[in-house]
């Protein structure tokens, strides 16, 4: 930038630092710079300042207040969140961790799972395993209330295919229905205890109601703040007096 740069941004720096004093001060540059009325120019901006205190501890104390009914707010619905997925999972298992598997038949902790074209997911709540053992290989039946599904294995095929390996599997079928039912009936306590704290989440509005009467006193407290309406009084006046003298009324 060169000195005619330099030169022109003071000028304007200078304009704009004389605007502002005149907004604040009106009545003509002696009012708003003359030595003569520093004394009239400081109790107009002790008024102000005085306002401004007032109000900035005001808006700092709201703001706290408001934070405290956004944090009870977030708690309460975070342990609604908690308690709403907690009961999911618990009325939506899924196939639960993977126990044991032969060919395409894979068993889970709460499914049976058979691979292809178009995947079957056999629920083990209600399903009966029976195994048979034939000249042409080993076979297991899968029946449940919709139907039964038949898989069959040829013991040349893969050493796990014979008749030792699928009966020892179908042993496992067998202990994990068994585990299943305990599981249901065990998960349909869990579910009622769980719906019950849903329950008591979504009615434990204490805290957050708390916070939102409180903050309602402190509106009001802060409504009816003497200090501030005799501040805003006392500004009133010094702007009163300023007009009297310039015949401009200043901006508070």
């Amino acid at each position: 930038m060169g000195i005619a740069g330099m030169t022109l941004t003071v000028v304007i720096l200078v304009l704009a630092g004389a605007a502002r004093r005149l907004h604040r001060y009106p009545g003509g540059w002696r009012f708003a710079l003359s030595g003569r009325h520093d004394t009239d120019r400081a109790a107009l901006d002790r008024a102000r300042r005085a306002v401004r205190k007032l109000r900035r501890g005001a808006r700092r104390e709201l703001a706290g207040v408001r934070a405290q009914v956004a944090r009870a707010d977030r708690s309460h619905r975070r342990r609604v969140d908690d308690a709403e997925r907690h009961l999911d999972r618990l009325r939506r298992p899924g196939r639960g961790a993977f126990v044991a598997k032969i060919g395409k038949v894979s068993l889970h902790e709460h499914v049976m799972v058979i691979a292809g074209p178009q995947t079957k997911v056999l629920p083990l709540d209600g399903l009966e395993v029976r195994f048979e053992h034939s000249q042409v290989g080993n076979h297991l039946y899968l029946r449940r209330p919709d139907g039964v599904h038949l898989e069959s294995f040829a013991p040349g095929e893969h050493a796990e295919h014979d008749e030792d390996a699928v009966r020892r599997f179908s042993v496992r079928i067998e202990n994990a229905v068994a585990k299943e039912r305990a599981f249901l009936t065990e998960r349909a306590r869990s579910v009622k205890k769980a719906e019950d704290d849903l329950k008591a989440a979504h009615a434990d509005t204490g805290p957050a109601e708390g916070a939102r009467r409180h903050l309602g006193t402190v509106i009001a407290r802060q409504r009816r703040d003497p200090a501030l309406a005799e501040a805003l009084a006392g500004l009133e006046a010094a702007r009163d007096r300023w007009h009297g003298l310039t015949g401009r009324r200043p901006p508070r």
